[in-house]
């Protein structure tokens, strides 16, 4: 049972070593890489907001797809299984409110707009519910209580536990949860000088729905809360290790302790060279800490020596990987999986997901490869 791997994992025994796709960098290559029986839909955003747990056929298709790709886990509620952290009903919800040959603008429940351009794919947040934190107590979350959120998910999360699955719900960011819904990435950062007295009521204005969502999700059985707060770049930190204490590091905390309570784990994505803050984020409970990329951050040997007895490290792939030879790709992953493998606590996970770039041939080579060491126990 790939669960009962993942908590043994978890618990930092020597096993197989699990693997966790973060995602696919859009449909059309999931699609051309899986095969359509495999490919994920329910994440697509539609004319309304997508809340509760997925039908019937599409949970067997995140069967399919977790089965194919070789996942160790699977996310509860619609569109929660495609993106590391993105979808479910404990993150803000979007809907289509525009569409176009080549593009679509979405709506989340906070009133911030995303525009989706297809050929080429990128996208950008407008029309944000603050220009300034003056008006800031005027904000109104949406309800994370409503009952309706949550319909089905207990019935979602027992179904892909009897599959054999390790059950995960998606929540926003803190730190990346204000500036993809509320706030402009430039003023944030302003105001984390300038303003944190007004800040710090947004912060916990979205804190109380983040709790109280991942509480709710908590009493539906799932067995670990996930979010995606990217603190760095490639260089370091986006900010002081002294405003990560005073801001986010709280909530980072509180988090972890709502999910030991139910028994449950907390895992955390965070881009870039974090390792100033590495210490407090063990400190604060989180049990798993993705990607861990080589190119922006340090050598998985680096990690678990230094960490690898206190979290659970997930990633280790270099992002450039997908570019790579099958010499290459084998030599490096012989070193990460071999070293990660030690003592537990690593879970092999892709950087940033699986790129538009990449050929079948490579793609294929990935998973044998990888299923061929991460198995191989000797």
């Amino acid at each position: 049972m790939k669960r009962d791997i993942m908590l043994s994992i978890l618990n930092h025994e020597e096993n197989i070593v699990p693997s966790w796709t973060m995602a696919f960098f859009n449909t059309p290559t999931e699609k051309r890489l899986l095969g359509e029986e495999n490919t994920i839909f329910d994440y697509e955003p539609c004319e309304s907001y997508k809340i509760g747990a997925t039908n019937s056929s599409d949970r067997q298709r995140n069967v399919n797809y977790s089965e194919k790709i070789d996942n160790f886990s699977i996310g509860v509620g619609k569109g929660a299984n495609f993106a590391f952290g993105h979808g479910g009903p404990g993150e803000f919800m979007d809907r289509i409110i525009e569409r176009g040959k080549e593009y679509y603008i979405s709506e989340y429940e906070t009133g911030v707009k995303k525009k989706v351009n297809l050929n080429p794919h990128f996208y950008h947040h407008y029309d944000y519910p603050l220009t300034s934190l003056e008006n800031v107590n005027d904000i109104l979350m949406p309800d994370a209580n409503s009952v309706s959120r949550y319909q089905g998910i207990a019935e979602d999360t027992a179904f892909y536990k009897e599959k054999g699955y390790f059950t995960y719900a998606n929540i926003n960011g803190i730190f990346s949860g204000i500036h993809y819904f509320f706030y402009p990435y430039d003023k944030l950062f302003m105001d984390m000088i300038l303003n944190k007295e007004d800040l710090k009521i947004l912060i916990k204005k979205l804190t109380n729905f983040n709790l109280t969502a991942a509480e709710n999700l908590l009493k539906k059985g799932v067995d670990c809360i996930s979010f995606c707060d990217d603190l760095g770049d490639g260089r370091s930190l986006l900010f002081s290790p002294e405003l990560y204490s005073e801001l986010f590091y709280p909530y980072h905390k509180e988090l972890a302790h709502l999910c030991h309570s139910y028994n449950a784990y907390v895992h955390m994505h965070s881009h870039g060279n974090i390792l100033k803050v590495f210490p407090m984020l063990i400190e604060a409970g989180i049990d798993m800490i993705n990607p861990c990329d080589p190119y922006e951050f340090k050598d998985i040997e680096y990690l678990k020596s230094n960490f690898g007895d206190k979290i659970t490290l997930v990633g280790g792939l270099d992002k450039f990987i997908f570019e790579w030879d099958n010499k290459k790709i084998r030599e490096f992953l012989t070193h990460v999986i071999s070293i990660g493998r030690k003592n537990g606590g690593f879970i092999l996970m892709d950087s940033g997901g699986i790129p538009e770039n990449i050929t079948q041939e490579t793609f294929d080579y990935y998973l044998e490869i990888s299923r061929e060491l991460r198995y191989n126990m000797t």
